[in-house]
C-alpha cells in the first residue's frame, strides 16, 4: 500500500504572490504584483499581477523591493527584520526564502529584471 497523497498547500505547485507597495495593512497601496506557481525546484514562470487566490503573499515597500533586487538586502534578513511581511502558508515561506539563499535566485532576478512584461519597476519610489 502506497503512502496517502500529501495535499497540504505547501505539498504541490502553490501560487505564491509578490507585492510591492505599502506594508501598512490599513493603507495598503499596491504598486506591482507577481505571482508564480512554487514548485520543489523554486518557481515556474513568473507573470505580473495574479490570477486565482495564492498560498503565499509576500509584500515589500518599493525601497525594500529594490535593496533586494540589487542583492543589498537579503529576503530572508527582511523577514527578519519585519520588512517583509507575509500572509497564508508558512511552510511555504520557508521554502520560498530557502531558495532565495541559493545562486538561482540571483540569476533568476537578473532574468526577471530583463523581462519587459515584469518591469512595474519594483524600485520605483511611490509618488508622493
Amino acid at each position: 500500500m502506497s503512502a496517502p497523497e500529501d495535499r497540504s498547500p505547501g505539498s504541490r505547485d502553490a501560487l505564491v504572490t509578490v507585492v510591492v507597495g505599502s506594508t501598512d495593512r490599513k493603507t495598503a497601496k499596491v504598486l506591482a504584483q507577481w505571482c508564480a506557481r512554487w514548485t520543489e525546484a523554486g518557481p515556474k514562470a513568473v507573470s505580473a499581477g495574479c490570477q486565482g487566490e495564492p498560498a503565499l503573499t509576500l509584500t515589500l515597500s518599493p525601497e525594500d523591493a529594490a535593496a533586494v533586487a540589487t542583492g543589498e538586502l537579503a529576503p530572508s534578513v527582511a523577514y527578519m527584520q519585519g520588512r517583509l511581511k507575509t500572509a497564508g502558508d508558512n511552510g511555504l515561506l520557508l521554502r520560498v526564502l530557502r531558495w532565495s539563499a541559493t545562486p538561482a535566485f540571483k540569476q533568476a532576478l537578473a532574468h526577471w529584471s530583463q523581462d519587459p512584461a515584469l518591469a512595474p519597476a519594483a524600485a520605483r519610489a511611490p509618488d508622493s
